[in-house]
């Protein structure tokens, strides 16, 4: 019997975290629509979450720092189905046409994410040495049980508003569940999401997820527009350079 795949991605409003109609766009036109050629490819189902839950439901926004990270926590509403894997991918990640299959998924697992302050500031508010690795939330893999223990964990830190320590994020959030569950947290290669816009992002050969994360990417993604760039052919000269 086949294994049954679930990508979800998010997008609510004006555009989740991303406020500008020049980011906005190409999410919309040209990133999406990449997850969504990468699903049908590989006979993954998709679901594109359009309507809040977390609103619906909750009606205010005062668990994270701002409206838009509530929407980022919405996956987790999500998470708690029967399907053997769920993958979610924020919606500024381009995965590229020639793309490998997903890895074999076991547990729970993350990229990490290139030392910075959100780093320093976990390691320093959970006492943690200063090789303890942090990892991003924007792709995270996870199989049945997994996905399941991980939506019941956030929901229940949401009933009972137990923020995350340092930062008031869902990255924060997340690895904090990882530094409880080490057993059955994997750590997932670069070339799942890519970040090479970040200080001290390793650079690798033939990345599969690129990853405009943060403010960076969003300024990058702004420029390019300006100067009439295509984005894809940008994206694809950044991966034929280090083929």
């Amino acid at each position: 019997m086949n294994s049954k795949f679930l990508i979800i991605q998010i997008d609510i409003g004006k555009g989740t975290q991303w406020g500008e109609k020049t980011t906005i766009d190409p999410i919309r036109e040209i990133f999406i629509p990449s997850v969504k050629s990468y699903c049908t490819k590989n006979n993954y189902d998709y679901v594109l979450i359009k309507e809040s839950r977390y609103e619906k439901d909750y009606g205010h926004f005062d668990f994270l720092e701002t409206k838009n990270k509530h929407y980022s926590f919405e996956r987790y509403f999500h998470f708690d189905n029967e399907y053997d894997f769920t993958i979610y991918i924020d919606n500024d990640v381009y995965i590229y046409p020639d793309a490998q299959e997903l890895p074999n998924i076991k547990g729970l697992m993350n990229s990490r994410e290139p030392e910075s302050n959100s780093s320093k500031i976990f390691r320093e508010v959970n006492n943690l040495n200063t090789n303890y690795r942090y990892y991003n939330s924007g792709v995270t893999f996870c199989d049945n049980i997994t996905a399941k223990k991980l939506s019941n964990y956030m929901i229940n830190r949401l009933n009972n508003n137990q923020r995350s320590r340092g930062k008031n994020s869902d990255n924060m959030l997340l690895n904090e569940y990882i530094l409880s569950n080490k057993k059955i947290f994997k750590e997932l290669g670069a070339e799942w999401n890519y970040m090479p816009f970040l200080p001290n992002s390793p650079k690798i050969l033939k990345p599969n997820f690129f990853h405009f994360v943060g403010i960076i990417g969003k300024k990058i993604i702004n420029e390019l527009q300006r100067n009439k760039i295509s984005i894809t052919q940008f994206l694809q000269e950044i991966k034929n350079k280090q083929d």
